[in-house]
């Protein structure tokens, strides 16, 4: 990946990234299919079908490619009872988004929430697709269920909040796992990934761009930082990571007690 700019060239890029190489494609009178920016673990270019219904309704839906894509190259993910099928669930219900019978990854929306939408459907497909890169070992539990057990395990040692979401200038929602507080006036603003990606080194860098009016009104005088926590990082993920650290966005791997520690470990 080719060495980035200032967090100013990253917000230009993320937004021409996003005009420049995202396109709606009519399909017929009431549909119209957006195809993204993003890969997925295949190199398939990650598209929605939005499709109007009745009573002013809208359907944003992968039309059930995601899953069969996974369940075809022998990644498991709808059999009952599975962890990977728990690990779907638990990314699905972040922003109530719903599985179909047939595997598709869809949500019913108003005409005014269709672009809050897409993002929402875009990042659940990019997260469930990045199961293709899970194995048996990794997969044993919810990754977001055994980091939340660690911490509730060790609550003297650390001080976080869930369910907290910030705007951006776009006006689109992110969701943040966890948001850590090492001390009363610093946030340590964390999205949980079962495995780092391009893809998802170009999504962070978006929300970070997108979210900084917010961070320096809503939290002027406190210092806001932004984690992403993964399982573990590989020796060909570093370039990734190298990539993230040069803009302020910490990558800290859970299987490394002493890095998680002293990015989220309460300050003595």
């Amino acid at each position: 990946m080719p060495e980035l700019g200032s967090e100013f060239d990253v917000a230009t890029e993320w937004l021409n990234l996003i005009k420049n190489e995202s396109n709606f494609i009519p399909v017929s009178g009431d549909s119209i299919r957006f195809n993204s920016p993003f890969t997925d673990p295949f190199d398939d270019q990650i598209s929605l079908l939005i499709q109007e219904q009745s009573a002013g309704k809208y359907l944003i839906t992968d039309q059930g490619y995601t899953t069969w894509n996974l369940e075809v190259r022998n990644v498991p993910v709808l059999q009952e009872k599975s962890t990977r099928r728990k690990i779907l669930a638990s990314i699905l219900a972040r922003d109530n988004i719903q599985l179909g019978n047939s595997g598709q990854i869809f949500k019913e929306v108003g005409r005014q929430e269709i672009a809050q939408t897409i993002n929402d459907v875009l990042d659940a497909v990019m997260k469930i697709s990045d199961l293709a890169f899970s194995s048996r070992q990794n997969t044993r539990s919810d990754f977001r269920d055994d980091v939340f057990n660690f911490l509730r395990a060790n609550a003297a040692n650390y001080s976080f909040d869930t369910g907290f979401n910030v705007t951006g200038k776009t006006k689109l929602i992110y969701d943040l796992d966890f948001v850590f507080h090492r001390s009363l006036r610093e946030s340590q603003w964390t999205k949980l990934y079962t495995q780092l990606s391009r893809q998802i080194v170009e999504m962070s860098l978006g929300i970070w761009a997108d979210t900084e009016s917010y961070r320096t009104t809503e939290y002027l005088g406190n210092r806001i930082s932004f984690n992403i926590l993964v399982p573990t990082v590989s020796e060909k993920q570093l370039e990734l990571v190298d990539n993230l650290k040069q803009h302020d966005i910490q990558v800290v791997a859970s299987d490394d007690r002493s890095k998680f520690e002293q990015q989220f470990l309460i300050a003595g």
